[in-house]
């Protein structure tokens, strides 16, 4: 194989690569962003700047220089352009914007258990009871059917952002990014659980 034929075919397969990998590469920044705005809205903050700021645009680190060269003079690559572009994880619908609001009103029933150390969040960006005892006997049912209605809901948000954005795909993603950022945003003296451990921040 000629060294111009063998050029010609690693530019073709790194185009193509390229192609592949940022159409399906998960929005972090973006996911970020909207994940603290909709946090602060459940826990009735208000929303300043968003420190996401600091978090750079994800990067596909397989596209090389040629790769870009190529994209900018080809334009193969416009797609992904498009289909970046087209990402909103504020995109509002009816059902998310009642998710929101169903999620901040229980919200301020559950504060008082997290304060208290009984509950916390887990790892897949859901609450879960930590320690039954801190919770009176005739209050306990009842903290079981907010926890079961506050997780259905973030459930739900979680599928309905990555709808809204056509990749049911995001929605694992989606949760990972609400977890992290609910322990960054917890107040001090709140548990969560970190690979199956409870810890306090």
């Amino acid at each position: 194989m000629s060294k111009l034929t063998f050029s010609a075919t690693a530019l073709l397969a790194i185009l193509v690569a390229a192609c592949v990998t940022i159409n399906v590469y998960f929005p972090e920044a973006a996911a970020v962003e909207a994940a603290d705005r909709i946090i602060d809205k459940v826990r009735g903050e208000e929303t300043g700047p968003s420190a996401s700021s600091a978090y750079p645009a994800p990067v596909a680190d397989d596209v090389s220089l040629l790769a870009l060269v190529a994209q900018s003079a080809s334009g193969l690559l416009i797609s992904d352009a498009h289909a970046q572009s087209d990402v909103d994880f504020d995109r509002p619908s009816a059902e998310k914007r009642a998710l929101e609001d169903a999620l901040a009103q229980r919200f301020k029933s559950l504060k008082p258990y997290f304060n208290s150390g009984a509950i916390g969040h887990t790892e897949s960006g859901l609450v879960e009871f930590r320690d039954r005892n801190l919770v009176s006997l005739k209050d306990r049912n009842s903290v079981v059917q907010l926890i079961a209605a506050q997780n259905n809901d973030w459930n739900a948000l979680f599928a309905e952002i990555a709808r809204l954005n056509g990749h049911p795909e995001w929605q694992d993603s989606i949760r990972r990014t609400f977890a992290e950022r609910w322990v960054a945003k917890a107040e001090s003296g709140w548990y969560y659980r970190e690979a199956g451990v409870w810890k306090q921040k």
